[in-house]
């Protein structure tokens, strides 16, 4: 008990200390938690803190104290507005007052939020209750690493299983510039399944960032010393990705053993063994260790951080090969097959990978056919090994979605199947949030309800009001139905919350392109390269914008020429295409790359520039090939719907090509009227008008192709969208030969001269 005015005390020791000393402890109690892995008292008596009841704060009623740390409490929580119980991290009232504390504090819920990931706590709401800084997250109802640990080591399959998991999120944080520095056992949770889950990211470094302030005090030890890389321990914050390549031996050293690789009595001497003596090798702890395993525990382990692996995708690589019985890379070329059992638990394993692959696939591609068919096969092949893997059911959902928004497949059947997969999520108990977010999906890409998407999505905002992918959901449908004040703003929360998600970035990105404002849309682009240098898709996309700001061609030509090829050909479309535009024959043919595409619209795609480059070269091969991608379209517009819009435009352009001008027109007027239609002002004004940034063929576009009978469908067209969000790009008119016999009527110069760069946004 402290008396008022005098000197504060350790509530352990009831040694003097600093105030400002971590958690209220004094160094030495620090110290010796932090060898224990956790504190030795409570830091305060209870949650009976001054200002704050003790059983209720704010929306949270209190159920149970869960545990401890450093920077605060974790209560099992029930928040009362939504229904749900949560679990509650409240900042020890003692460090709320400092503000670097409180920005380290909510720092962390940020970090572990911008990094969507199912091998990550998913985090609900971050803000101040009564004033001090709060976060709610998920609740992991089933273990820890830690407990798990109480009944001694675990055997080497399972500690290789668990380890890979944790590698794979591991390795999904370092690719969006997330170091945790912090890997230890009781940050490790396992769900009821015995899937782990990481947890505190309250030591992470942010690459990307710059150094927060007043996050880490002189002499502070950065990380838990009985898991700390030797850098580390040597005094390096910088934080590098190798730091978390050791803490994940380290965890594997733990599994295996039952204990750290290194334990001493005081700090000073464990940080001096982490920094000179190699670990002892776990099979002289533990009989019957597999060599390949105990190789690569000590790889990761190794003193110099060029000597462990050189990703975390590497390490899970290495524990795959492992449990499948194939050499390791830790042993040497000259090691041969081993012969090990999977226990029951590796088919789960495997289709935990699948998910991932198809997960981080999804983010990277977007809505592209081939990869979208790629990652519906994917997950089917999770499914079969583990039909129970409810996220798995919940992404093919959004993907059997995605092919009927879009119209790679807009059949009844297609919307049936993602019915189906949404039904298996629900009854295999997905998280709720997350049912909630894609039931929004449903209405939005498969009802085509603007209106009750918006109130779903409202909805999954409320109960996530720091959920990127909530609010960027809600912009989409808000960009949707033309409200683009309320999208960009949705949009830019988006991007604060989660920087690093390529898919948000994207669509950011097009949505300054609608509105024409390039250079904002440039600025996007080149951040999100900092995070994928070797994307061609984004490297295409930073060359193309540049263009519609400065519209020089030669200049987008020449940095096109110096990029190396990539196997989707996406350069190389985009190379062959604006060289044909320059009227460069033999280097447009050159660039063109082979057809990639294996069927449908994808393919369609593919053929149809093939077709408008060669025939721009003066190539009578286009022909054919026009006649070809009409074949394959044929069967895709059958039956008239929303989804068949784009498809339809593409018919209508090959149509104006081919000379069947009656045709065209027509199609290409239901393109339009489809998707405005439903609702959609997005697509439907990029359908009628003409952009460069996605290639979207379009009315306006056939209208050129179709000769001076069409010129004035064509300057009617103009008029009405020049100044539309999404519809025109000013460069595309005047780089694109289609639009070159129209250039010399005094009505284009003028129209053109009327568009406004950027649009305003329309609320």
């Amino acid at each position: 008990m402290q008396v008022s005015g005098s000197a504060p005390t350790c509530p352990s020791c009831h040694a003097p200390l600093d105030p400002r000393v971590l958690g209220g402890l004094c160094p030495r109690c620090v110290s010796g938690w932090m060898l224990a892995d956790s504190p030795p008292v409570p830091l305060r008596d209870g949650v009976a803190m001054p200002g704050l009841p003790v059983s209720q704060l704010g929306d949270y009623e209190l159920l149970a104290e869960l545990g401890r740390g450093g920077m605060g409490v974790v209560f099992r929580a029930h928040q009362t507005s939504l229904d749900r119980v949560v679990a509650l991290k409240l900042m020890h009232q003692s460090l709320s007052a400092d503000p670097g504390y409180a920005a380290r504090f909510l720092r962390e819920a940020r970090l572990a939020a911008s990094l969507r990931h199912p091998g990550i706590v998913t985090i609900y709401d971050l803000g101040r209750l009564d004033g001090v800084p709060f976060f709610t997250m998920e609740i992991v109802e089933g273990s820890s690493l830690e407990r798990l640990l109480a009944d001694g080591p675990v055997a080497a399959a399972r500690a290789a299983e668990l380890v890979m998991i944790v590698a794979l999120t591991i390795a999904h944080a370092h690719e969006r510039g997330v170091v945790h520095r912090d890997l230890k056992p009781s940050n490790v949770l396992l769900d009821l399944d015995g899937r782990p889950k990481l947890a505190d990211f309250g030591l992470a470094k942010d690459l990307t960032a710059p150094a927060p302030q007043g996050t880490t005090q002189p002499g502070f030890v950065v990380g838990t010393p009985a898991h700390m890389a030797p850098e580390q321990a040597a005094g390096d914050t910088s934080g590098q990705p190798a730091v978390d390549i050791y803490g994940l031996g380290a965890l594997l050293y733990h599994l295996l053993t039952g204990g750290a690789p290194h334990s001493a009595t005081t700090l000073e001497a464990i940080l001096r063994q982490i920094v000179d003596e190699v670990p002892l090798a776990p099979s002289t702890l533990v009989a019957d260790i597999p060599a390949p395993i105990e190789a690569i525990t000590m790889r990761c382990l190794a003193k110099r951080p060029e000597e462990r692996y050189a990703t975390a995708r590497d390490v899970a690589a290495e524990l795959e090969r492992f449990l499948s019985g194939q050499p390791v890379q830790a042993m040497g070329e000259a090691a041969g097959r081993t012969t090990f059992l999977l226990d029951a638990a590796s088919p789960r394993l495997r289709a935990y990978d699948l998910f991932l692959q198809a997960q981080r696939q999804h983010d990277e591609r977007g809505l592209v056919s081939d990869s979208m068919a790629e990652v519906e096969a994917l997950l089917q092949d999770a499914l079969r090994l583990d039909p129970r893997l409810a996220r798995a059911h919940l992404l093919l959902c959004e993907i059997h979605l995605a092919h009927f928004f879009v119209g790679f497949d807009p059949s009844v059947a297609r919307l049936r199947k993602a019915e189906a997969a949404l039904a298996a999520a629900e009854a295999l108990g997905a998280e709720a949030t997350e049912l909630m977010r894609m039931r929004g999906f449903f209405l939005y890409w498969g009802r085509r309800d603007n209106v009750a998407a918006a109130r779903a999505f409202e909805h999954a905002v409320r109960a996530m009001p720091n959920s990127a992918d909530a609010i960027y959901n809600l912009a989409l449908v808000h960009r949707r139905s033309g409200r683009w004040e309320k999208a960009i703003a949705g949009l830019h929360r988006a991007r604060e919350l989660d920087a690093r998600n390529p898919r948000i970035a994207r669509e950011m990105a097009y949505t300054l392109e609608m509105l024409r404002d390039y250079a904002g849309a440039l600025h996007v682009f080149r951040r999100q390269q900092v995070l994928s240098p070797n994307d061609p898709a984004l490297q295409a996309l930073v060359i193309v914008t540049q263009l519609c700001l400065d519209g020089d061609l030669d200049a987008a030509c020449a940095a096109l020429a110096t990029q190396p090829a990539d196997a989707d050909g996406i350069l190389g479309k985009w190379r062959a295409l604006f060289e044909a535009w320059r009227g460069r024959s033999v280097e447009a043919l050159a660039a063109l790359p082979p057809l990639l595409a294996r069927g449908g619209v994808g393919l369609a795609e593919e053929l149809l520039l093939q077709a408008r480059v060669r025939q721009l070269a003066g190539d009578p091969a286009w022909r054919p090939m026009a006649v070809r991608a009409a074949g394959v379209l044929q069967p895709e517009v059958a039956v008239e719907h929303a989804g068949a819009a784009v498809p339809l435009m593409m018919l209508a352009t090959i149509e104006a090509m081919l000379g069947d001008g009656a045709a065209a027109l027509r199609r290409a007027d239901r393109a339009v009227e489809l998707r405005l239609a439903s609702g959609d002002a997005v697509l439907g004004a990029v359908l009628a008008g003409a952009r460069l940034i996605l290639r979207e063929p379009s009315r306006l576009q056939v209208c050129a192709l179709l000769g001076p009978e069409a010129d004035e469908c064509f300057f009617a067209e103009l008029k009405k969208w020049i100044n539309q969000p999404s519809a025109v790009d000013p460069v595309m008119l005047k780089l694109d030969p289609a639009f070159a016999r129209l250039r010399g009527d005094a009505r284009f110069g003028a129209l053109i001269a009327e568009a406004q760069v950027p649009l305003p946004a329309a609320p």
